[in-house]
């Protein structure tokens, strides 16, 4: 049975199928979340909850994402919460899964997404290392400097081989169905974490504990180095698993 998504008339198979979607991001939420504190705050939550949400969003279409996204972070938060309930989280959930589900629904497939993916790790990483110089941790004086240390080679040469892999991964995996080419899962997956992870999430994170906005970017940008090209194999599994019974 292939999903409706061409309308947006939450009929009871996409009810069901938002449900669905939901109770798998609760799973992955409650079970194999992990937190990691900075500056003495449980800032940084890695797990694969957004996985559920952005898929929803892909083959439901954006309204079903947003609804399951923000149905998810309100019974999460009655189950386990992680913290005092602030609103944006709860936007920011929604978001993860409309913006999956607009940008499938609405955005041209023959775009170069190729191009569009080696421009964002391009600012990614220069933004990575901009934040990192203006809170002092980075320094050049002869050498890489890392809080008054010098950075040793390995990081150095990690770090540019992650950016190529970021790069060139996307492009030799192809697929003849549009949908399911890894460069535009990859920009999906990219465009959605930027929003929601890295821009609003780090500062409703400063507004909520009084923080600066800095104090938290350079580790959720890091992360994202790591989750991005994660969920983006993990979510095109997924969809070449079940291409035959969706249409996105």
């Amino acid at each position: 049975m292939r999903g409706n998504t061409d309308s947006q008339k939450f009929t009871p198979v996409i009810i069901v199928r938002a449900g669905l979607f939901i109770a798998m991001s609760l799973v992955l939420k409650v079970i194999f979340e992990i937190y990691i504190p900075l500056a003495g705050i449980p800032a940084l939550r890695i797990n694969f909850a957004s996985i559920p949400l952005m898929l929803s969003g892909m083959i439901l279409g954006p309204a079903a994402g947003f609804i399951s996204g923000a149905t998810a972070d309100l019974i999460n938060f009655m189950v386990k919460p992680g913290g005092p309930f602030f609103p944006g989280f709860t936007l920011v959930s929604a978001l993860s899964g409309f913006i999956p589900g607009f940008i499938y629904k609405y955005v041209r497939k023959n775009i170069n997404y190729n191009l569009l993916n080696t421009a964002f790790i391009s600012l990614l990483s220069a933004g990575f290392v901009m934040v990192f110089i203006h809170n002092g941790l980075l320094k050049f004086d002869g050498t890489i400097m890392y809080d008054g240390k010098p950075l040793s080679f390995i990081y150095i040469a990690g770090f540019f081989i992650l950016v190529a892999i970021y790069l060139i991964l996307p492009a030799k995996i192809t697929s003849a169905d549009k949908d399911l080419s890894m460069s535009r899962i990859v920009f999906t997956v990219s465009a959605t974490q930027l929003i929601t992870s890295i821009l609003l999430n780090t500062y409703f994170l400063s507004v909520l504990y009084g923080k600066g906005f800095m104090i938290f970017l350079p580790a959720r940008i890091l992360t994202n180095f790591f989750m991005i090209p994660m969920y983006s194999i993990v979510i095109a599994a997924i969809l070449n698993a079940v291409k035959g019974r969706f249409k996105l």
